[in-house]
């Protein structure tokens, strides 16, 4: 089997969620569980251990790597084949409730320390706006903003990794500041004062500076992207290998649950006055995604949501589960997506072993999946499946066919169960194709801790004492 990560592929090639917001309207399923008691403790079990793994405490060293931050630190996977603290995989982390709110806040406080409060023209065409949150920040504590390697300096983004930084880091730092909240049940922090890379800002300014930095349509507030030749943004770090253009899907609900979530907090913390142009977002984005992005069936009885305007403009498998999950489109156009979810798992044209692919196997319009890729079919994001979206497929399509997520529920757990190491744990790779045989980086935690948070949070398995 041939293993390879994502920096060293698109390096390579290119040389050549999180989570459900609390919002309104979601169901609350009750008893109604996916999976078996023995099922439930073995998943909780595995990823606490995976997370375990994948965590560096201050001047804890991983082979030739030292954490030299003053923060613990988690990095995507135990192999440490991603070797940075990863802002969007870390986040992601935070939905399992594995991580303690001291380390939590660590992260904050290292992220918010390379914001920068003036534009950087790194070189000609390739520009980190103010504000902007890097993609990941390694072990010495400085930033890397774009994909595809660890420079720090004038080396990193351009072609094709884009103009400007992945768009999505802005909303999981939101994320972050949201869970801290949650979890501590105070306003402190996020009314106190954090260094930056400039100075000191209130938490609760730099927020909503932070939240703006994403381009977006005034009309729709939907977050866009420029032309793939000159700009080239990536609206999601798991598409970081894909070009897209016009308005993006997957960054424009990230936004929508960022909105909400930055609303609550901001009036939780006296600043209600600040909250009104959020909500206002979060309504517009939900009208316009299904009105921007629909595409329907020729039965008008299923749909996906396309994952841009323009390049890109196919169905995004992950975006339009991630949408229902984060109650991001209205009632009738989610019960279609799902639909359509139920019906791409059973004929396993997005779904094989439990994991699923972000573009269709049977897309007749692109054969050889996304438009503009740096990734060969079947490979990485072009066709691997991966774990990391398992919980909101799961999610959206039980609110359909609870049988059919039953059923995708414990393929899932047979995957993780049938590709197990010696010592017991799920090899939970990053990705994988059982056509070819090809598998990415074992011990990676959004393939299991994901999964678990978001089934967790949403009531379809029991919260892990």
């Amino acid at each position: 089997m041939i293993s390879m990560n994502r920096r060293n592929f698109i390096s390579a090639m290119a040389i050549a969620g999180v989570g459900r917001a609390a919002m309104t309207g979601w169901r609350a399923y009750g008893e109604d569980r996916l999976l078996s008691q023995a099922d439930q403790v073995f998943l909780g079990d595995q990823a606490r251990a995976i997370v375990d793994s994948a965590r560096l405490m201050p001047g804890q060293a991983n082979g030739k790597y030292r954490n030299l931050t003053p923060y613990e630190v988690h990095v995507p996977g135990g192999n440490m084949g991603y070797p940075a603290f990863w802002v969007r995989d870390a986040v992601m982390m935070l939905e399992s409730d594995f991580i303690e709110l001291a380390e939590l806040e660590g992260w904050i406080r290292l992220m918010s320390s390379v914001l920068r409060d003036q534009d950087w023209n790194v070189r000609p065409g390739v520009v980190v706006p103010a504000f902007a949150v890097p993609d990941h920040i390694n072990f010495d504590g400085k930033p890397t903003f774009y994909p595809g390697n660890y420079e720090t300096g004038t080396k990193q983004g351009g072609n094709p990794f884009g103009k400007y930084p992945p768009l999505d880091d802005h909303f999981y730092y939101i994320f972050a500041v949201y869970y801290q909240w949650k979890k501590s049940g105070s306003t402190a922090f996020f009314r106190s004062q954090i260094k930056t890379a400039f100075g000191e800002m209130q938490l609760a300014e730099l927020c909503q500076r932070v939240y703006r930095v994403a381009p977006s349509d005034p009309g729709t507030a939907l977050c866009t992207a420029g032309d793939v030749d000159t700009e080239n943004a990536k609206d999601f770090g798991f598409c970081d290998s894909v070009s897209k253009s016009g308005k993006l899907l997957f960054a424009s609900v990230l936004k929508y649950v960022a909105a909400l979530r930055l609303a609550e907090l901001l009036s939780a913390a006296g600043l209600a006055e600040k909250a009104g142009a959020l909500r206002s977002d979060a309504r517009k984005i939900k009208a316009a995604i299904p009105a921007t992005f629909l595409h329907p069936s020729p039965d008008g009885k299923e749909a996906w949501l396309d994952s841009a305007t323009g390049v890109g403009h196919q169905p995004d498998v992950w975006g339009s589960a991630y949408a229902v999950y984060s109650d991001a489109v209205d009632s009738a156009t989610a019960a279609n997506i799902s639909r359509a979810l139920v019906r791409a798992y059973r004929e396993k044209t997005a779904v094989r072993e439990g994991c699923v692919r972000s573009v269709l196997s049977n897309d007749a319009a692109n054969p050889n999946g996304w438009q503009k890729t740096v990734s060969a079919p079947g490979v990485y994001q072009n066709g691997g499946y991966w774990g990391t979206p398992v919980g909101w497929y799961l999610v959206a399509m039980h609110k359909h066919d609870q049988a059919a997520a039953a059923e995708m529920a414990r393929d899932y757990m047979g995957f993780l169960r049938n590709h197990r190491r010696p010592d017991g744990l799920a090899q939970s790779w990053e990705w994988f194709n059982p056509d070819t045989g090809r598998t990415a980086n074992p011990l990676y935690v959004a393939t299991i801790a994901l999964p678990y948070g978001c089934l967790r949070v949403s009531g379809l398995i029991d919260r892990k004492k």
